[in-house]
């Protein structure tokens, strides 16, 4: 039964990820734009103000509001936490809730390391990918996930307008990478 409802979810996860090749206009953004564009871009997307749009984290480590996201050229850099020691338990009638201590280190999520970027436009996957955290759910907006591994990618969301580009920002740093978007 187990295996029947992973197939499930696979399937699902394929079904819903869509293939993308730049238009004219992703191309046209990449022509003028320059490395540090890029990066501003980025961190606009993933953190950069009261407008960006929101990040999803990995089952890796979670972040605070307060963790300032930093994108440079080579990846992103955050105040991360971990589960510590545990606090306190409290007994429900249904198991019980365990408060744990957070245990505060660097992470860095480095850009080489990716393997995959998946583009996801499917608003009922939101709630699936751990640590999603989107201000506006009345936009149009895709989930871009940079993918290394299933505890190391950073899934970001970015309303459609801005998805151009956000694309064209991620082929300026990826220029030269050997993988293929979906």
């Amino acid at each position: 039964m187990k295996k029947l409802i992973v197939l499930h979810f696979v399937i699902f996860m394929i079904s819903c990820s869509s293939s993308y090749t730049p238009d004219e206009k992703v191309l046209a953004y990449k022509k003028d734009m320059n490395l540090s564009q890029a990066i501003e871009v980025l961190q606009k997307s993933l953190w950069g103000d009261d407008q960006s749009q929101g990040v999803c984290g990995s089952r890796g480590f979670w972040y605070d509001n307060q963790s300032g996201m930093q994108v440079h050229e080579k990846g992103v850099s955050l105040l991360a936490h971990k589960r510590g020691k545990i606090l306190s338990r409290k007994p429900q009638q249904i198991g019980e809730v365990i408060v744990f201590e957070k245990q505060y280190f660097k992470y860095e999520f480095e850009f080489e390391k990716v393997n995959a970027i998946n583009i996801y436009d499917d608003p009922l996957l939101l709630p699936v990918f751990p640590e999603c955290n989107i201000k506006d759910k009345t936009k149009d907006y895709y989930i871009i996930d940079l993918y290394v591994d299933d505890l190391n990618n950073i899934k970001f969301i970015v309303y459609q307008d801005d998805f151009d580009k956000t694309m064209a920002a991620l082929m300026i740093i990826f220029e030269g990478k050997s993988f293929m978007l979906p």
